[in-house]
């Protein structure tokens, strides 16, 4: 579960219905073993024993409200990770506006042009909040070690033309006139604070902790060069808020081949996070964590606890009618491997953002029942018996390179791009889409292909039961 908790500075009463055992039950009978909680939310509000300004000023002076938490998880044997929210911080915002991140026109990075709407500030990492955040980090790790888990969230690249990106960009040799020079930068930073915030979590670790930290909001494509700051891999993606249900078929074809434990989230909700009031039909939720474990993943679900403390019985009722579902299947999951037999080359400049032709090849291999992964360019598909390279209109990826390397035999293709030939699969016979199968006509890919490690993993993460 990943139990939000944004809670605004004028909500009284913060906790005041917190029950440990009450609270604990609820997950546990919802067949629940991982739980994360939050030391501090967008609003920049800390919901733990500190003498910190940033406290919530509606939790009672004597409620440590996060350790309790986690001590009433732990004694039911759920696991708690902490959740601390890092680019938006409305707090910070308010007590150091020069924080706040802004563009070459100056304009404040904010999700809205109006002071008359409700809306974030994104802070600027290259500034001194950077410290400001750790100091939060470094108090979370000492009062809670070991830790089983850090999610930070709202971790994007966030150009800025603050005095002290413009500075850092001087440094580096870039020209902060440049967008692309920002941009640039802004990944610069991004990578420098997830080395330092990462070692830190590292140190606050158990021994045998299969999970670190989790940046949150960053594109998984760029994972083979950020793995080295994670142990585990999460995809927040609730189909009804925004994601759709195409998303989740294709990032995590990307993700598993790394060989990393994954965890996905959907969400209660009917629509999207803030949709608090509303249920997801059981369906749907059924339908979205079985999904999850035939990539291979670990089911996770969003919810959001109610400001007092209380989790609503109806939510856990539907969560656990799903999660026992869930916890039926792992006999079946225990020692499985995802085989795939096919490899979609993609640009990872697109992000999460696949775009038409990646969807149409998703689409199209999981319409014929091929098992298959997404990999970059520079994967190694040697050991693929096929190969697809869908091209978008506009990119600036090689793929003449990319779909076209030596050493090794010409691979059939499942799907034509651009730098394939030949003739499309056959459809699938009647007969044959009965047995789950159906005879290709052979077709070669006028490039080359090669293997690419990992393309089978467990279907069970070590990171986080299906729970």
């Amino acid at each position: 579960m990943h139990l939000d908790f944004h809670t605004g500075p004028d909500i009284p009463d913060v906790g005041r219905d917190f029950d440990p055992v009450t609270f604990a039950r609820a997950f546990r009978d919802a067949h629940v073993d991982s739980v994360t909680v939050f030391a501090k939310c967008h609003h920049g509000h800390l919901y733990y024993g500190t003498d910190r300004p940033e406290r919530h000023p509606g939790l009672a002076p004597g409620l440590d409200l996060l350790a309790e938490q986690v001590e009433a998880l732990h004694a039911v044997g759920i696991r708690a990770p902490i959740y601390l929210s890092l680019q938006v911080d409305e707090f910070a915002a308010r007590e150091h506006p020069e924080w706040i991140a802004h563009g070459e026109d100056l304009k404040l990075a904010r999700w809205s042009t109006s002071a008359f709407e409700a809306a974030w500030n994104i802070l600027d990492m290259s500034s001194p909040y950077a410290d400001y955040f750790a100091d939060q980090l470094d108090e979370v790790l000492r009062r809670f070690a070991p830790v089983d888990g850090i999610f930070i969230d709202m971790c994007w690249n966030q150009p800025s033309a603050s005095r002290w990106a413009v500075d850092g960009m001087r440094r580096e040799g870039l020209d902060p006139a440049d967008a692309d020079h920002r941009n640039r930068y802004a990944n610069l930073v991004a990578r420098r604070y997830m080395a330092r915030y990462s070692a830190m979590v590292e140190k606050a670790l158990p021994a045998d902790a299969a999970q670190s930290v989790w940046f949150n909001s960053r594109p998984k494509t760029g994972l083979p060069e950020e793995r080295q700051f994670i142990r585990h891999v999460e995809i927040e993606g609730l189909p009804t808020g925004g994601w759709g249900y195409a998303f989740l078929p294709y990032v995590a074809r990307f993700v598993r081949p790394m060989g990393l434990p994954v965890l996905s989230h959907t969400g209660r909700f009917h629509e999207s996070w803030g949709d608090n009031a509303a249920l997801k039909p059981r369906a749907a939720l059924l339908y979205e964590t079985s999904q999850m474990l035939s990539h291979g993943l670990t089911s996770g679900v969003g919810d959001v606890l109610h400001p007092r403390g209380v989790a609503a019985p109806a939510v856990y009722e539907l969560i656990g009618s799903v999660y026992g579902h869930i916890e039926e299947c792992e006999p079946f999951l225990d020692g499985g491997r995802v085989v795939s037999e096919v490899a979609v080359v993609t640009d990872p400049g697109l992000g999460d953002n696949p775009g038409a032709s990646n969807i149409g090849a998703v689409r199209a291999l999981q319409q014929l029942r091929a098992q298959f992964d997404v990999v970059p360019p520079t994967a190694d598909l040697s050991g693929t018996g096929r190969s697809s390279c869908p091209r978008p209109r506009r990119s600036t990826t090689p793929w003449r390179s990319a779909c076209t390397r030596t050493g090794g035999p010409a691979a059939p293709c499942c799907w034509s791009g651009r730098r394939c030939s030949g003739t499309a699969p056959s459809p699938p016979s009647p007969t044959s889409r009965s047995r789950g199968s159906h005879p290709r006509r052979p077709v070669r890919c006028s490039s080359p292909a090669r293997a690419f490690p990992g393309s089978r993993r467990t279907s069970r993460s070590s990171a986080t039961a299906p729970g």
